[in-house]
């Protein structure tokens, strides 16, 4: 077995670095040749780490979640080991680990903290027992990949070893669950948001209570199935959480809030933007304080925290910044679709829709996504250019959602896409308008699926328009 062990670590580094030297970054490859010769070597090299194994999953804020807490840890002076480009399979966590050890199999840190993909879950739990095991949320997400979300849920929760510390969202009944009958749970929350209400037209998962199959009462929806709820039957209903908001405001750049608690006065602030970044920073938060990391230092990496590429990542085109973000089912784009609507500016789009194997070849779901809210704000939407694969699927979106066709273009070749964004064309809007929007500090979005995501990525880079400036904190 140690021959194997060996065997494997040295390939898998040797073969990182070669692809450093020839400029690839990813993780991915090397994890699987070291996983070929030897199939448990994520246990052998995770047992090393002297603070034991955090682990991150969830459909949605897994990447963010992630990267939030690496920059608290390494705030409070922890020497983590993580996949920060959220390859979150078994292969990219091999990866990573390979990454954060030496020849000899001794780890490089004493915490490794993992995002990792629900369905990747099983097999990484037989290797590994996790000190402490983040959920963020469950939504429907590639049913052609998943299947059912119970089956997804139901791998999660039966994957999660006894001795396992929890740290989950009270607000979704889904995550909730999971905590029933277990010790060692904690729970993270929201107490109100300002578009918080007593009812929802929202597309939600969970309708039904997990326990007795009862249709759940809400008092109070934040959005999708997240808010206050409680079952009429068996009385499931939202725990108290350990962490809480009390006072939450969400600005253009940046999210505030106040956490319930008596001898805690601060205020913190995150460089992120939407409601659902909130619920990010406050599971990244709960998982700090049971990490037993001083509130100080949790406020200085939630502030110092640099968005994660396609994570509301910021670039320079000319005359504005545009903001690119990763969409991939109803209730991610809902939440995007709302923070644009609520800028008190003009903005433009680009959406790239693929269907590739990593996006989920059923798109199906762009019919959940509310478009409708765009179209209630149409003088303030100049432009929305489709672009991908299924380009013609989301203009034809579009145009059912209301949004008037002299607004909607479409470019298959993401290139031409972006010039079009930094050049509006005479149809979309004049070139009088145009200025006037720069000016006036007109807001853009471009919004791509997983494999877009990327190509879209090194587009931007490629084209100079502007890289992350790194903070304080260079996770």
């Amino acid at each position: 077995m140690k021959i194997r062990f060996y065997l494997a670590l040295w390939t898998g580094k040797i073969v990182l670095i070669l692809m450093r030297l020839l400029g690839k970054k990813g993780t991915t490859f090397p994890g699987f040749i070291a996983l070929k010769i030897c199939p448990n070597i994520i246990g052998l090299l995770a047992s090393s780490f002297a603070e034991g194994a955090v682990i991150i999953t969830g459909t949605n804020g897994k990447t963010t979640t992630n990267n939030l807490l690496a920059s608290i840890l390494k705030t409070a002076g922890k020497k983590i080991a993580f996949n920060r480009e959220g390859a979150n399979m078994l292969t990219g966590i091999t990866g990573a680990l390979l990454q954060n050890t030496t020849f000899a199999g001794m780890p490089q840190a004493s915490v490794l903290l993992l995002e990792v993909d629900e369905a990747t879950l099983p097999g990484l739990c037989r290797q590994l027992t996790p000190r402490l095991a983040v959920i963020t949320n469950f939504f429907r997400d590639q049913l052609d990949r998943y299947g059912e979300l119970d089956t997804t849920i139901k791998l999660v929760k039966e994957s999660l070893p006894v001795a396992t510390e929890l740290v989950l969202n009270a607000d979704d009944p889904l995550v909730a669950q999971i905590g029933t009958g277990r010790k060692g749970v904690f729970y993270f929350g929201v107490s109100t948001l300002p578009t918080s209400s007593a009812d929802s037209t929202e597309t939600r998962e969970g309708r039904y209570c997990s326990h007795c199959g009862q249709e759940l009462s809400y008092t109070l929806f934040h959005y999708g199935q997240l808010g206050y709820y409680r079952c009429p039957g068996c009385g499931f209903s939202r725990p108290d959480p350990y962490i809480e908001t009390k006072e939450v405001k969400v600005e253009s750049r940046e999210i505030s809030f106040r956490i319930d608690d008596d001898h805690d006065d601060r205020v913190y602030q995150v460089p992120l933007q939407g409601y659902y970044n909130l619920y990010n920073a406050l599971a990244a938060f709960c998982a700090a304080d049971r990490l037993q990391i001083s509130r100080e230092d949790i406020g200085a990496g939630l502030n110092r925290y640099v968005s994660d590429a396609g994570r509301m990542e910021q670039f320079s085109l000319p005359g504005c910044e545009a903001t690119l973000t990763l969409v991939k089912n109803p209730t991610g784009f809902n939440q995007v679709i709302h923070t644009i609507a609520e800028l008190p500016r003009s903005v433009r789009l680009l959406i790239a829709i693929n269907d590739l194997a990593a996006d989920g070849r059923d798109i199906s779901w762009l019919w959940d996504v509310d478009f409708e809210i765009l179209a209630l704000r149409q003088d303030d939407v100049k432009q929305i250019i489709c672009s991908g694969l299924r380009a013609e699927d989301m203009a034809l979106r579009l145009k059912y959602a209301g949004i008037k066709e002299d607004r909607i273009t479409m470019e298959h070749s993401l290139e031409k896409a972006v010039e079009m964004l930094e050049q509006p064309s005479a149809n979309t809007v004049s070139a009088v308008e145009a200025a006037a929007s720069i000016a006036e500090g007109e807001a853009v979005f471009i919004l791509p699926t997983y494999t877009a995501l990327f190509p879209m990525r090194d587009i931007l880079v490629r084209r100079k328009t502007g890289e992350k400036q790194r903070k304080a904190v260079n996770i």
